[in-house]
């Protein structure tokens, strides 16, 4: 097997149709680190989901009469719904807050970033509530006990906050892979011509070695070599492209979400891990297109 002829051939292809080539390594390095992006967004989203609930709490608010009157959970009313709840081992911890103190960690939580706000809600507009955290967040079975209790007023999730800004993120994960789908058909297509119109311009060249005895993998060699020359150069691109693009454009646009931990941050070891093997998928693909294409092109 001559391997050298087969490389160089493969190699000196690119240049021969050297505006495919280049057509065809833009719309791979594009689907490619469509695809990547795609995945890093599960990935921070995955993670973002995990650090959210692991300090979410179920807020189980008290009706007015405890909200007005109940400074420490004192009440039997206040002390059943705690005790309830207390009482069930998928409970970690039960804390109560008076309508003052819900007042207080209101006022802390959003004086910096909404003040018209805070100045337009009344100190005694917020009720006296229940903090629950759960020890497994999705399980919201305990709240069944104390659902339908009179004095119960509502109870409000957290955790559904954290699904619903998951979904979106999800979003724009599959809208990433939608576009990625059409740009990866787009370069399927760009295979199948490059091969087929080099294929054609060599065809003499191709007979000739099939009539001396040569081999239909080893005439087809060249060019399925040249279709996965050019997925790796676009997988290359796609690959620094998309490191570029985290480290000097999204990672310092979320510095601040970062360190105040409302979102993961995605390592750069997490780039190249998936990307590589975003793009050894792409080379095995892109040579099964290039194969497939040259059927017609290069018969026994």
């Amino acid at each position: 097997m001559n391997w050298n002829f087969i490389f160089r051939e493969g190699f000196k292809g690119l240049g021969r149709n050297l505006t495919m080539t280049i057509a065809l390594v833009i719309t791979t390095a594009l689907s490619l680190a469509l695809v990547g992006t795609g995945a890093l967004i599960s990935k921070a989203t995955a993670e973002t989901k995990d650090l959210y609930l692991d300090r979410v709490e179920v807020m189980v608010e008290l009706d007015e009469d405890i909200s007005a009157n109940d400074k420490d959970c004192s009440s039997d009313a206040c002390k059943q719904v705690r005790d309830t709840l207390q009482a069930d081992s998928e409970v970690e911890q039960v804390t109560f807050r008076s309508r003052e103190q819900s007042y207080q960690r209101f006022v802390e939580l959003f004086q910096d970033s909404e003040p018209e706000l805070v100045r337009e809600t009344a100190p005694d507009a917020l009720p006296a509530a229940l903090h629950v955290r759960l020890k497994d967040p999705t399980n919201t079975a305990p709240l069944d006990k104390v659902r339908d209790m009179p004095q119960v007023a509502v109870i409000t999730d957290q955790a559904d906050t954290v699904r619903s800004a998951a979904g979106t993120l999800n979003t724009f994960r599959n809208a990433a892979f939608a576009v990625a789908a059409a740009q990866a058909l787009a370069a399927v297509f760009l295979i199948a011509n490059m091969v087929q119109l080099a294929a054609y311009n060599r065809r003499e060249q191709i007979g000739i070695m099939r009539m001396v005895g040569a081999s239909r993998w080893f005439t087809q060699a060249p060019f399925v070599l040249e279709a996965v020359l050019s997925v790796l150069i676009g997988a290359v691109l796609a690959t620094v492209g998309v490191w570029a693009g985290k480290q000097f454009v999204v990672d310092p646009m979320l510095g601040d979400l970062y360190s105040s931990q409302l979102i993961a941050r995605v390592p750069d070891s997490a780039v190249w891990t998936v990307m590589p093997l975003v793009g050894l998928v792409a080379m095995v693909l892109g040579g099964i297109a290039a194969q497939v294409a040259l059927r017609s092109y290069v018969r026994k």
